[in-house]
């Protein structure tokens, strides 16, 4: 279940709880795994929250229903999931999709296709995933998984809530995600508006994965910084705010490194 991912997944945790909570689940996701051995066991957490009579929208939560048991057997019929068909997926199996989900739903108001792999479809499919994308039918719901995310086109991002795994299972995660919350806000009741903000914690998000790529890149990182910097930090406010973050990140790090209480 979806609470499994708590600690070791807690920003994704928290978009997708929220998401259920209030009722604004995206048409269409792209989730990158980050070469996690677990993400896709997310992927299908976060598909059963969605799909399951009890879970978060009643503050009840599931997992071992006759629905869910059937979501993890892989045979409940409002899921398709989309795989490589020798080593690329193909625009046939895209249009296949689209046939299918053109038809009324049998046990549920919400249908949901998962791409996995998805930045191995070839250009045909792909093109054929766009024009699915561009008119979004509200009991559709895309999850597009890769663990490439750099060679998924910029046209079908653009498309999707972009969500980044963590690529390690470990509660220190959860912890920064909690100092810089914390950071942000004065009081108990801004930090639960904070945490109930998707804006506010996708930019943690932005700030960790820009962090990510420069501790494995180095100043290649330089070459990116439009799209990993400017384009979430461009307005003063944010931009001073990410800089901050990036400080007490670090020193976060050297607090753990040199086991510091303080």
């Amino acid at each position: 279940m979806l609470d499994d991912f708590r600690d070791s997944q807690s920003l994704a945790y928290q978009l997708f709880t929220n998401s259920l909570k209030f009722d604004k689940i995206s048409h269409a996701y792209l989730i990158d795994g980050n070469n996690n051995e677990l993400a896709f066991d997310f992927v299908m957490a976060f598909v059963k929250a969605i799909l399951c009579d009890y879970n978060y929208t009643n503050n009840s939560k599931c997992g071992t229903c006759n629905r869910c048991m059937r979501v993890d057997d892989g045979n409940y019929t409002e899921i398709k999931i989309i795989e490589t068909d020798g080593l690329v997926i193909k625009k046939e199996q895209l249009l296949e999709l689209q046939v299918e989900f053109s038809k009324s739903a049998i046990e549920n108001k919400r249908r949901i296709y998962i791409i996995k792999d998805c930045d191995k479809m070839n250009k045909h499919a792909s093109n054929s995933l766009l024009k699915f994308l561009e008119e979004p039918n509200d009991n559709i719901i895309a999850i597009l998984y890769t663990n490439n995310i750099h060679k998924i086109l910029p046209t079908i991002v653009s498309r999707c809530q972009y969500v980044k795994l963590f690529k390690e299972n470990n509660s220190y995660n959860n912890n920064t995600i909690n100092n810089f919350a914390n950071f942000c806000c004065n009081s108990s009741n801004e930090l639960d508006v904070f945490l109930n903000d998707e804006s506010k914690l996708k930019m943690i998000n932005d700030v960790i994965e820009f962090i990510n790529y420069y501790e494995e890149n180095g100043l290649d990182i330089m070459i990116y910084l439009k799209k990993m910097w400017y384009n979430s930090f461009s307005e003063r406010e944010n931009y001073i705010l990410g800089l901050i973050l990036i400080v007490n990140f670090y020193y976060d790090i050297f607090k753990y490194y040199y086991k510091l209480d303080n």
